[in-house]
């Protein structure tokens, strides 16, 4: 009779290795290309697309303590209109990693992105600080973005390619995927092992095609992109780090 021999993951050391897709350091840079586009009522009242590409860059700069005594890391945040343009910074950010939660702050919102531990099975708010019928202003017209979304894990160290780079290791959430004949809520994030965030795609779109009289035929199956009224498409994709 022959024994196999077992190996036994503790749990912090298996936390542990999740930290990995929130990592926190100074000096730490990541430079992404954003493509949008936004829709917005022209004057002939139809709706115009207005598609743009700009560079982002985030560089841990700082660390504080909050008023509970948190470890925080200052992030500043970085704008480019081409790869030749020098970049100019455009707000200040903030992010904590504790045992059990990585939180990312921008533009007074704040946000559970990653819960410790992760599994398939994984689900949270991670909209929990921010009221769901929040308004925002996009080209002139208010939304309200955050409506019914809801995070939980896609999968989780899986290989992909993201752009020019394949990763080993990468976590893919998705943070919202609703719909209504009025509005569609769509988020989806990839993480990467030791650098973060890598890639992200937003759908915040709201249109009235449905409410015409005579109702559309093709009201539930015309794609979002094609009725949408205002609102926006987003896709962010990493192009370096360090």
């Amino acid at each position: 009779m022959t024994c196999t021999q077992r190996t036994v993951v503790e749990p912090e050391s298996f936390i542990a290795e999740q930290y990995a897709y929130f990592p926190m350091r100074i000096g730490q840079f990541k430079a992404y290309q954003t493509d949008s586009i936004v829709f917005d009522f022209s004057p002939d009242g139809s709706t115009r697309l207005d598609s743009t590409r700009t560079y982002v860059k985030e560089l841990v700069t700082d660390t504080f303590r909050d008023n509970s005594g948190t470890l925080t890391y200052t992030i500043e945040w970085y704008e480019r209109k081409n790869e030749q343009a020098p970049w100019i910074i455009k707000q200040t950010n903030a992010a904590i990693r504790t045992s059990s939660q990585a939180i990312y702050s921008e533009s007074n919102l704040r946000f559970l992105k990653l819960v410790f531990p992760l599994d398939m099975r994984t689900e949270w708010n991670g909209n929990l600080w921010i009221d769901q019928n929040k308004e925002i202003e996009i080209a002139g017209e208010r939304l309200r973005p955050f409506s019914n979304w809801g995070y939980e894990v896609d999968s989780f160290d899986v290989p992909a390619v993201v752009g020019q780079f394949a990763f080993d290791s990468t976590l893919l959430i998705t943070e919202a995927d609703d719909q209504n004949i009025l509005e569609r809520r769509f988020s989806k994030v990839r993480y990467a092992k030791n650098i973060g965030l890598v890639w992200r795609e937003q759908w915040i779109l709201d249109t009235q095609y449905c409410n015409q009289i005579p109702f559309p035929a093709d009201c539930e199956t015309l794609p979002w992109d094609q009725k949408a009224e205002k609102g926006y498409i987003l896709r962010q994709t990493l192009i370096s780090f360090n």
